[in-house]
């Protein structure tokens, strides 16, 4: 056996053990090197074993070991100070964070996505053997979104995501904000193992059983890690169909949220409600959506606190310790502590002092919790709680739908034509904008005559003249146009437009055409036929007219559907 193959035997042999022990030497002279970086250096190592095979010259006095020994030392002196380039730019990064942006008192890094390591907890949720919780994540995502999951997995860059699937830097952004939304990732998390969709739990409004107290209400009070816990669990449930998406809030508001919990400040009680549905308690949420799941999300480490925050400061009490890290005691042997302050701006959960994080999770919410619910009491309170708070005309709008439609409703918004192909900002499905242009669509195409301008009055009429068949013959309209939209006529379908063209696709279906000569109507409409006059009118006249007041809503229809006949009657 030569120098090199001997050397290399004694390297790896019991574990590597004299390879490690080399890396080693070197890394104490450094300082903050955790397992897991040991691991990196290890695997550097075992990298330049390979190419230094190769280079070494048995000519150059030097025996292999001392040879490989340099190498290895000179190794780990490189990765450290390219370590310590990375954190000079990521301190320069983090300056540059505090450029204002707007008028609004806002900063840089309000704007930044969250810092969720999708694919590291992807990663450990598999290893763990918690397939069926990816595999729920999964199904919870559109079919873009699970192909960016699974490039990512891969490893491949965002620019080579971005070519293969034909998306703009801000399509991207808006799926990778999709797929860290709270709805998805707690499903990562959740101790329960069955596939989670809306349709776990039906709810009707006759499931009620007979009130077994005469209490209507009764406080309570518990800690964000048992909140946090009953969350995994999801025996709090935050998916009421009538409720409002969770990410409501702007970065300041979370970063405030978490000052408040730090420093033992009060909070509006969280409040819940008991409903029985198949002889089954299911507790939802009523008010506190958004500070459980933002609780919730930096307890994961799913953002940094913004350095725009009016509280940074934080005191706590840490015990003193010695030279060797342990505590140190009076005469009397009563533990030392010390009086310490912490800035918490621009830190993850995982990075404040363990004295915080321990008061985080300690942290008690007041809660007020409503007792054997009916389906009405739960949308009387829900409707009543956002009354003084800053909730969307859509969002308002939806809680007259009933739960049972409102539930096929929020089902449709999350289908992949809204999430992937039209011209939707991300944004519209957490202010309920979504829903809105789906309750909309649904009056167009069944119920014109009856047109409403108003959100909440649509919802009223859907939900005392429609029957689910409405529902599902739309939900198949939408499975048909998925089929054949281009990207030129895809971005026509707009929160603007949306409902006229789903309305015109309703009437073009009795024609029994060809779903593809309807985009090709699109396509011609989008070039010149929005500028031909039918009656003397012309769509764009029309359309200066920015209302949706029945009687030019009902205009336009008409309007589309003569240029419609007429250009199919023309093929």
């Amino acid at each position: 056996m030569g120098d090199v193959e001997r050397v290399i035997e004694e390297l790896y042999a019991d574990n590597a053990r004299k390879l490690h022990w080399l890396c080693d030497k070197k890394l104490k002279e450094f300082g903050g090197i955790s397992q897991k970086d040991y691991d990196d250096f290890y695997s550097r190592a075992n990298y330049e074993i390979t190419l230094a095979r190769n280079s070494y010259a048995p000519d150059s006095g030097k025996s292999f070991m001392e040879y490989i020994s340099g190498v290895i030392h000179y190794a780990v002196m490189k990765e450290v100070d390219s370590r310590n380039r990375d954190k000079r730019r990521v301190n320069a990064l983090a300056a540059s964070m505090e450029t204002p942006v707007g008028d609004g008192g806002m900063v840089l890094s309000d704007f930044l996505v969250s810092d969720f390591n999708m694919e590291e907890t992807l990663l450990e949720t598999t290893e763990g053997h918690c397939c069926g919780r990816v595999e729920a994540y999964l199904e919870s995502l559109s079919e873009v979104q699970r192909q960016i999951v699974k490039m990512k997995l891969e490893e491949k860059s965002v620019s080579e995501i971005k070519e293969k699937l034909k998306l703009t830097t801000r399509q991207y952004e808006s799926q990778m904000q999709g797929l860290k939304a709270f709805s998805k990732i707690n499903l990562l998390y959740s101790r329960n193992n069955h596939r989670h969709t809306r349709h776990n739990v039906r709810i009707r409004s006759n499931m009620g059983r007979v009130t077994q107290t005469m209490e209507k209400s009764k406080p309570d009070r518990l800690s964000i890690a048992s909140i946090i816990k009953k969350m995994d669990r999801r025996t709090i449930r935050f998916d009421h169909p009538l409720q409002r998406e969770s990410e409501q809030w702007s970065p300041s508001m979370k970063g405030n949220l978490i000052a408040d919990i730090l420093q033992g400040n009060p909070i509006p009680a969280l409040v819940f409600a008991e409903q029985i549905v198949n002889d089954v308690a299911v507790i939802w949420d009523l008010d506190g959506k958004q500070r459980c799941t933002n609780a919730y999300s930096f307890s994961k480490d799913g953002f940094r606190i913004t350095r725009n925050i009016r509280r940074y400061m934080i005191a706590y009490q840490a015990p003193v310790l010695d030279g060797n890290g342990d505590g140190v005691s009076d005469e009397n042997h009563i533990p030392l502590f010390e009086k310490k302050e912490f800035d918490i701006r621009g830190k993850k959960f995982s990075e404040l002092p363990e004295e915080l994080r321990d008061r985080f999770w300690d942290y008690n919410f007041e809660i007020v919790q409503y007792l054997n619910c009916s389906g009405e009491d739960i949308a009387y309170h829900i409707a009543r709680y956002n009354e003084g708070k800053p909730m969307t005309v859509s969002q308002k709008g939806i809680t007259r739908l009933g739960e049972e439609y409102a539930e096929m409703v929020k089902n449709i918004s999350g289908m992949s034509f809204f999430k992937d192909l039209g011209g939707y900002k991300v944004s519209g499905f957490k202010n309920g904008t979504i829903t809105r242009v789906v309750v909309e669509g649904i009056m167009a195409s069944f119920f014109l005559d009856n047109w409403k301008k108003k959100q909440e009055d649509m919802c009223d009429f859907i939900r005392c003249n429609a029957v689910p068949s409405h529902f599902d013959g739309f939900k198949e309209m939408i499975c048909r146009l998925e089929k054949v939209v281009t990207k030129e006529t895809a971005c026509m379908f707009d929160v603007k437009d949306s409902f006229l063209w789903f309305g015109l696709f309703a009437r073009f279906s009795r024609t029994n055409a060809d779903d593809k000569k309807f985009t090709a109507f699109m396509e011609a409409f989008s070039e010149t036929l929005h500028k031909k006059k039918v009656g003397g009118v012309s769509f764009d006249s029309l359309n200066a007219k920015a209302t949706k007041d029945k009687s030019v809503v009902i205009a336009k229809m008409t309007c589309l559907e003569k240029l419609l006949y007429a250009h199919l009657n023309q093929i």
